[in-house]
């Protein structure tokens, strides 16, 4: 599959992650679905992908929140750092693995919740 195959589904979904400004959704919510967008820009930059949409799909939630740009970017470092001790059943790698498991990171969810 193409990198721009890969990419189109992914962006789909996480353009559907960015917050809506009637949505209702808690800012939690909205803290988790950044750290996980977030944590595929990393990915995708360590892989040497085009990472301006996803930069892009960030940044809206981003401007759409009402919560600090600090808090973001506490999180966005907290998960270009963050390395779990994970297993894989087909030896994917941790910096996308780790995407799939952030709502489980204590230190992720003590940086959402203060």
């Amino acid at each position: 599959m193409s990198k721009v195959g890969f990419l189109f589904p992914v962006l789909f979904v996480l353009a559907s992650c960015a917050p809506s400004p009637n949505s209702g959704e808690g800012d939690q919510e909205v803290l988790y679905q950044y750290a996980q967008a977030s944590c595929l820009f990393w990915h995708f930059k360590e892989k040497g992908y085009d990472t301006d949409d996803i930069r892009s799909i960030t940044g809206g939630i981003v401007e759409r929140s009402n919560i600090s740009a600090e808090k973001f970017q506490e999180i966005s470092l907290f998960v270009k750092s963050y390395s779990p001790q994970l297993e894989s059943k087909n030896n994917i790698s941790v910096s996308l693995n780790k995407c799939f498991h952030l709502k489980q990171s204590e230190g992720l969810q003590e940086i959402i919740d203060k």
